[in-house]
């Protein structure tokens, strides 16, 4: 080996070990908060190895929430296959491009994401965005090539993102209530043996609906798991009220 070969060989080895020591400092600074030391880290990680996918994914994670056209961007140059795509999809929703999101997520079987992200935004107190992008999760999700699983999933979603509207909204309670224990029965119904779908479906009827719709759905909540505390519970309440 030539002299010139081995201090090629000692650049490319150090090079390296930058890159990786800044994809080190920029994962503990992105977990601990700090995106912006985070970013600089990744950042600089890519001044020494430019090609690195690694480095890209992570720096496009540092920029979701601050730019997420940017961070779209960064998720397509590190092409990681489903986590990237996913992530891409994380973006478009931060960019209001639900469908496109949609595709990305249904792409790679990454549904569940998608009420995390309707979670995140009710969180904000965006409500209406929230039940949008699970409408058209559920939109997508009505075609019989999907699980019904899945589908009752996000009407159950569905049903606790109006529930919380109608607690934060009360003005407009009487609407998202009713909205709420209409997606909790259509959850039951495509999951007839979920207790956890008919105990909501029960509480929602209850508050915003029929009182003999809630007693039917905690009976078959004690059905399914005889003494269920809640339901027993709810059940007694009913009975001791006028």
């Amino acid at each position: 080996m030539t002299a010139a070969a081995a201090f090629a060989g000692i650049v490319v080895f150090h090079s390296a070990l930058a890159a990786w020591s800044c994809l080190d400092l920029g994962n503990i600074a992105l977990l601990e908060g700090r995106r912006p030391d985070a970013l600089r880290w990744f950042d600089r990680g890519l001044r020494s190895e430019p090609g690195w996918n690694s480095l890209h994914e992570d720096r496009g994670r540092a920029l979701l929430h601050s730019d997420p056209q940017l961070a779209l961007a960064e998720f397509k140059i590190a092409n990681c296959g489903a986590p990237c795509i996913a992530q891409e999809g994380d973006a478009l929703v931060r960019l209001g491009k639900f469908d496109a999101a949609l595709d990305r997520y249904m792409q790679v079987k990454a549904v569940a994401r998608i009420g995390l992200q309707a979670q995140r935004i009710a969180a904000e107190g965006r409500y209406e965005e929230a039940g949008a992008i699970e409408r058209a999760l559920i939109a997508r999700l009505s075609d019989p090539f999907y699980e019904r699983a899945d589908l009752a999933r996000a009407y159950e979603m569905l049903g606790q993102l109006e529930g919380a509207a109608a607690a934060t909204h009360p003005t407009e309670a009487r609407r998202h209530g009713e909205a709420s224990a209409r997606a909790f029965a259509t959850a039951s119904t495509l999951a007839p043996f979920n207790e956890g779908y008919q105990l909501s479906y029960g509480f929602a009827e209850l508050k915003y609906g029929s009182r003999s719709a809630a007693v039917k759905a905690f009976r078959r909540v004690l059905e399914l798991h005889p003494h269920q505390a809640d339901a027993e519970s709810a059940l007694k309440s009913i009975a001791a009220s006028p």
